[in-house]
């Protein structure tokens, strides 16, 4: 009996051992999806300097264009000099092209976060999902751990209650002997006594 209640209560502190480390890890999943989150602040900071670095450019374009015009006020004048102008467009034309191409390749990588993001998600529901499901397991189980050890429990006190009868009864039983006994040997004392007596 001590046995099969110690297996129960090895089974009950396993399942309780089983809760503990359930809890660690989903201590270290929030600590993770901490660090996503840092990551995400991290990447609109360097999208809003981005962003801030485009509006100077397009401040700086538009200065250029004034200059432009300006120059192309004096074209007769400076025709060698619009050449070289000509040859800096070019050269910006460059540049703004690197600029757009830079933001196509940013365009495609906060596609690849976003999609990052949403798979993600989705593994994050699958494991809440399945840590769920772990949960009202293993919560099941304690339940019907605690029946079988309740009726384990009752089992046990109808049994000491009908041991407890038992030995009342054997002990009236062993009373009853007792007098009897005492009884037989008076009896005999008398006639031993009647028979010393004839």
């Amino acid at each position: 009996m001590d046995q099969r209640i110690g297996n129960v209560e090895q089974r009950i502190g396993g399942l309780e051992q089983g809760q503990e480390e359930l809890a660690g890890r989903m201590e270290r999943m929030e600590q993770r999806i901490s660090n996503v989150e840092q990551g995400q602040q991290e990447l609109v900071k360097r999208v809003s300097g981005l962003e801030q670095g485009q509006q100077e450019l397009a401040g700086r374009i538009e200065r250029m264009e004034q200059r432009i015009s300006n120059v192309e006020q004096g074209q007769q004048e400076l025709v060698k000099r619009v050449s070289g102008l000509e040859q800096g467009q070019q050269e910006l034309v460059k540049r703004v092209s690197g600029l757009e191409q830079g933001q196509q390749e940013l365009v495609k990588r906060v596609s690849g976060l976003e999609q990052g993001q949403q798979e993600l998600a989705g593994r994050m529901e699958r494991m809440e999902a399945l840590i769920e499901n772990e949960i009202i397991d293993k919560i099941r189980a304690l339940f019907d751990a605690r029946a079988v050890h309740m009726d384990y429990f009752v089992s046990i006190r109808n049994s000491v209650a009908r041991i407890e009868e038992r030995v009342e009864h054997l002990a009236r039983r062993q009373v009853e002997t007792f007098i009897k006994l005492e009884e037989h040997d008076r009896e005999i004392r008398l006639l031993r006594l009647e028979m010393s007596g004839h």
